[in-house]
């Protein structure tokens, strides 16, 4: 085994033991031996692995450092997949550090890289990552094509995680439009790609979205028809949520349900079903020592029983 061989072993021991400084110092040794051997290739891969670590532990500039460095070999060397994703990670960096329009510009950058090499999972990832920086700028009709260009590469590449999440990105964009029925076809979408997966934290969080949805469009609805049937399939998702979160523990989650519930089912005039969930919201609340919450609970009983 090689000198360098053997350094990058003692660096992967090291962040599997959390030894993050260790990690750094090794891969800085690799990359001052790639650099003083001229194996440019070689240095720019260890600098961006440094770059990520330092990422990870949320040294922004010093990752972005690094990134730039290795940027300026895969530049040199050709390389215009690892110069795509370099872009893509310091954009993804500079949007975290509020540094929007530079965000966008890098994004922007590896997106056509992707596109000119044909790499279909990097610009799902750039256009899903470009997007979320429209949200962040509260440029939501810029956005959601965005969304919607990503949901079709994962949906293309068959990427079930990464369509999950994009299409609770582009649920999101919806509500912020206050596009509801747009958003429920797309979270209910999600809850599908989420149950074959089998991510029941995914899935409660879905279900959960859709009861807020349905609960919204009841309160503000002119017809009562229509606001029963609203708040009739509000009850049924938070019901599934509910169950789901009981399932694995989730004993907040649980709470804030039971809470939710029991505000519909008031409002529907179910008093008694009602006061049965504040009753076990308040127990729930207690036993999470969230005393003032139970307390709060606890009024609103009174009150409801008057």
């Amino acid at each position: 085994m090689t000198e360098i061989a053997v350094v990058l072993r003692q660096v992967r021991l090291a962040l599997q033991s959390g030894d993050t400084a260790a990690a750094i110092q090794g891969l800085q040794q690799a990359v001052q031996a790639a650099r003083d051997s001229g194996d440019r290739a070689s240095e720019g891969r260890h600098l961006g692995n440094l770059g990520l670590i330092y990422h990870r532990f949320g040294m922004s500039n010093e990752a972005l450092a690094c990134f730039e460095r290795a940027l300026d070999n895969a530049r040199a060397e050709g390389d215009r997949l690892t110069e795509g994703g370099l872009l893509g990670n310091m954009g993804n960096i500079l949007r975290e550090l509020g540094r929007f329009d530079e965000a966008i510009r890098y994004l922007n950058e590896a997106l056509l890289i992707a596109q000119e090499v044909g790499d279909a999972r990097g610009r799902g990832i750039w256009l899903s990552n470009l997007a979320l920086v429209y949200d962040d700028l509260q440029q939501v009709e810029t956005a959601i094509p965005l969304h919607e260009s990503a949901v079709t590469v994962a949906r293309d590449l068959g990427d079930q995680r990464g369509l999950a999440q994009r299409l609770g990105n582009l649920g999101n964009g919806y509500v912020s439009l206050g596009a509801y029925d747009q958003a429920l076809a797309v979270f209910k979408d999600a809850v599908d790609v989420c149950r074959r997966l089998g991510d029941q934290a995914a899935l409660a969080q879905r279900l959960g979205v859709i009861g807020n949805l349905y609960a919204a469009l009841a309160r503000a609805s002119t017809s009562r028809r229509a606001m029963l049937q609203a708040f009739t399939s509000a009850l049924d998702y938070y019901t599934q949520t509910l169950a789901i979160a009981e399932q694995i523990g989730d004993q907040r989650s649980e709470a804030e349900l039971l809470r939710a519930i029991a505000g519909l089912q008031a409002q529907v005039g179910a008093h008694d079903r009602a006061a049965e969930a504040l009753e076990a919201a308040a127990r729930q609340y207690a036993a999470l020592g969230m005393t003032a919450q139970a307390q709060e609970m606890a009024a609103l009983l009174d009150a409801m029983r008057g």
